[in-house]
């Protein structure tokens, strides 16, 4: 099926290899006038599945007779990250949502910027300042799953927060050098959704994002209909004040990490508390086959944001769990 989309390029630079570097751009205009809603992925690479899924199939479902606005989405913000399959981008080594932010005034760097801050300043230039409302997709990559919604403590993200209808948010400020804080600083309602990964439960993590991303557009008055009820939902918060409820479990040394069966795609899809679990995986050394590390939540009842979700190789410093204490989050009914 052909998309309805105006499709352009947006150039960045000239390789060394005389290619030119450049970001895509699709852009659906309305029949109604309305606001426009940005949806962006792969600001990290390796985060494609299911991310570029979900905006195809989202673009397929809309009918450009009943948009009330335009839709515009930068499918792949880093093609360098994303021709690699790599989180950071391979040129510099940089993690690009890291990459949005201005020099100092008194900075003695040299003006040329690296690939990276070159990508973000296409973006933060030439396209964020066009969004009334964004929606930035992430996954986990091919061994982890990451299941919710960031918002930032304002009603605009709230509200789209609720309205995406996932079980699990996190209450979140954004940075100005990432792509979610430069997009509020240009004035747009910013949400994070990290939907899936691990390739397990595929269709399901397609759905939810698919249904999510609508039912904000409804929630916009963007689409014709009512937005469903949002379920009941758990709110963890990682805004100021509230950083230690948060837990980032990193990997002290490289090897597999074997996941308990507790850990599965299908229990963290469901972004419920899980109680009386201590024990969340192993590393093991794929040389002699020994158990170097093993990994445990602090918490007697743990809320997990990200996790590792089936048998994967991980590298020293690499995150394996983002988890939070059940008994500190909030629940809205």
């Amino acid at each position: 099926m052909s998309l309805k989309t105006d499709f352009s390029w947006l150039p960045v630079t000239t390789m060394s290899d005389g290619s030119e570097l450049r970001l895509p751009l699709h852009t659906l205009k309305g029949a109604h006038p309305g606001p426009t809603l940005g949806l962006t992925a792969l600001v990290h690479g390796d985060e494609a599945l299911p991310s570029i899924a979900i905006l195809r199939r989202v673009f397929e479902f809309i009918d450009p007779a009943q948009l009330s606005g335009t839709v515009m989405a930068v499918p792949v913000c880093n093609p360098l990250g994303a021709g690699a399959n790599s989180r950071n981008t391979p040129l510099d080594g940089a993690n690009m949502n890291a990459a949005f932010g201005e020099p100092p005034e008194d900075s003695t760097s040299i003006a040329v910027r690296s690939p990276s801050e070159m990508m973000a300043q296409v973006l933060k230039k030439q396209v964020l300042p066009q969004f009334n409302y964004h929606i930035d997709f992430h996954c986990g990559d091919d061994g982890m799953s990451v299941n919710m919604i960031e918002f930032a403590d304002e009603p605009g993200s709230t509200a789209m927060a609720r309205a995406f209808g996932m079980p699990l948010l996190l209450k979140d400020a954004f940075g100005a050098h990432q792509i979610w804080g430069a997009s509020q600083q240009a004035g747009a309602h910013v949400i994070v959704a990290e939907v899936g990964g691990g390739g397990i439960l595929f269709d399901e993590w397609l759905a939810r994002g698919v249904d999510g991303t609508l039912n904000v557009m409804r929630q916009m008055g963007m689409l014709p209909g009512d937005a469903p009820k949002p379920p009941r939902q758990i709110v963890v918060s990682n805004a100021e004040g509230h950083h230690r409820n948060l837990v980032l479990i990193r990997a002290g040394q490289g090897g597999v990490v074997m996941p308990e069966p507790a850990m599965n795609a299908r229990a963290h899809f469901a972004g419920q508390p899980f109680t009386g679990m201590k024990l969340m995986g192993r590393m093991v050394n794929k040389y002699d086959l020994s158990v170097r590390e093993v990994y445990e939540t602090p918490f007697a009842r743990t809320m997990v944001l990200a996790a590792v979700v089936g048998p994967t190789w991980r590298a020293l410093g690499d995150t394996l769990y983002i988890v939070a204490d059940a008994d500190l989050a909030e629940v809205w009914d």
